[in-house]
C-alpha cells in the first residue's frame, strides 16, 4: 500500500475578506501524479503556492513526508521543504547555458564539481536532451527549453515535483507530445508530482487522481475515466468535456434507474435519487445517435447548425418538444442538412441523473 506524501487538513487560505480555499483537506500518495484543474480563480494555483511555502494559510496544516511544513502560526521556507517547481515561462536564465541553469541549485547546496557534471548528465538523459549542455537558451525551442526547466527542477532530487501550467505557453502540436514526456519523464523518476491545469485533456491524460476545484473548495476528486464517466455534479460533467445538460423531476424509481419528467418527456437515467427531486440529466455528446426512425425511447430534434471535422459532423440540435428553445450536441459521421427533424436516441445505462444545485 502507497505511503501518503502529502496532506491538506482544512487549509484556509484568504486574500482580504475573500475565502481562496475554504477548508480544503487531500491526501496525495507517493509516487502519484495529481492534477489540480478547475477554472481561473477556483483556487488551484494557490493550492500549489501553499503547498510549496510560498503563501502563508490562515487556518488548518500542511504536511509533507509526515512533516508539518505549514499551520496558522508556522510556514516552512520553500528551500527547506525538498520540492522541485516548474513554471509556464520556463524561468530559465537567459545567459547561462544549459549545463549552468541545471547546475545553479547543485552550486548553492555546496555539491563538488564532479558530482554536479554526473548529475547534469543524468538529469540530460532523462529528460532527452544529452549533449545539449553547453547551448544557451536562445538556441532551444519551447520544448527543449521546458524539459530543460524539468532538469533543473529534477537535478537536486526532490522529494515533490510542483508544476504550474508548465505547457499552456507551447503550441498545441507540441503540447501533445510533452505531455508524453512529462508523464514519462516522472514515472521513470518515481516522483509524487503535482500539476496545476485548466486543460481537462491535459488532466484526464496525464494524471493518476484528479482533483477538480470550483470556488475554492474541491468539487470532486478521484481517478480520471469513473470522473468523468460518473461525475457528481453537472459542473464536474461539463468540466471534464462536453455534455448535454437536460433539467427535470424524478417521477419513478426502479432499481438502478430513475424515470424523469423533462422537457415534455418521460426520459430514462442512472443513479439513486429521491422521487420528486429535482435533477439534472448528463448526456455526453457520443452517447447519443441521430436517427430518422421515431424510435420510442428517443427525443424530437431539429438540426439548427452543423461543422464539418473530417471524419463526423458536429450538430447544434434543437429539441422539439416543449417550445422551450433547448440546444443538444452530438456528434455523427453521417451528413444531416440544417433543419431536418430527426430522432436523438440515447444509450440510458450512460444518461446519468445528478442532483440539481440550488445555489
Amino acid at each position: 500500500m502507497a505511503n501518503t506524501h502529502v496532506v491538506l487538513n482544512d487549509v484556509v487560505k484568504k486574500y482580504g475578506a475573500r475565502n481562496v480555499l475554504s477548508r480544503v483537506s487531500l491526501e496525495i500518495e507517493e509516487g502519484q501524479f495529481v492534477a489540480l484543474l478547475g477554472p481561473s480563480g477556483c483556487g488551484k494555483t494557490t493550492m500549489l503556492s501553499a503547498i510549496a511555502g510560498l503563501v502563508p494559510i490562515e487556518e488548518g496544516q500542511i504536511s509533507i513526508g509526515g512533516n508539518v511544513v505549514s499551520s496558522a502560526s508556522f510556514t516552512l521556507p520553500p528551500e527547506e521543504r525538498k520540492i522541485g517547481m516548474v513554471f509556464q515561462d520556463f524561468a530559465l536564465w537567459p545567459h547561462l547555458t544549459v549545463f549552468d541553469n541545471i547546475a545553479f541549485g547543485l552550486r548553492v547546496r555546496k555539491m563538488n564539481k564532479a558530482a554536479i557534471v554526473k548529475r547534469v548528465e543524468e538529469v540530460l538523459e532523462q529528460v532527452a536532451l544529452p549533449g545539449y549542455e553547453k547551448l544557451f537558451p536562445h538556441q532551444l525551442s519551447g520544448g527543449q527549453k521546458q524539459r530543460v526547466a524539468i532538469a533543473r527542477a529534477l537535478a537536486p532530487g526532490p522529494a515533490l515535483m510542483l508544476m504550474d501550467e508548465p505547457l499552456s505557453s507551447l503550441d498545441a502540436g507540441l503540447r501533445e507530445q510533452m505531455r508524453w514526456e512529462l508523464r514519462r519523464i516522472t514515472q521513470e523518476a518515481q516522483i509524487t508530482t503535482i500539476y496545476v491545469t485548466h486543460d481537462q485533456t491535459e488532466a484526464l491524460s496525464m494524471a493518476d487522481h484528479i482533483v477538480l476545484m470550483h470556488n475554492g473548495v474541491v468539487e470532486q476528486q478521484g481517478a480520471p475515466e469513473p470522473m468523468y464517466k460518473r461525475p457528481h455534479t453537472a459542473f464536474t460533467a461539463t468540466f471534464l468535456g462536453a455534455a448535454n445538460l437536460l433539467s427535470g423531476r424524478v417521477i419513478r424509481r426502479t432499481a438502478g434507474r430513475v424515470a424523469i419528467s423533462c422537457h415534455g418527456v418521460t426520459m430514462e437515467g442512472t443513479e439513486e435519487q429521491d422521487l420528486g427531486d429535482e435533477v439534472t440529466l448528463v448526456i455526453r455528446p457520443q452517447d447519443m445517435v441521430m436517427t430518422d426512425c421515431d424510435e420510442a425511447r428517443g427525443l424530437p430534434v431539429i438540426v439548427r447548425q452543423r461543422a464539418y471535422h473530417g471524419a463526423q459532423w458536429q450538430y447544434r440540435l434543437e429539441l422539439a418538444t416543449d417550445g422551450s428553445g433547448q440546444m443538444l450536441e452530438c456528434w455523427s459521421p453521417v451528413e444531416w442538412a440544417t433543419g431536418s427533424q430527426i430522432t436523438l436516441q440515447y444509450d440510458v445505462e450512460r444518461c446519468l441523473a445528478v442532483a440539481r444545485k440550488t445555489s
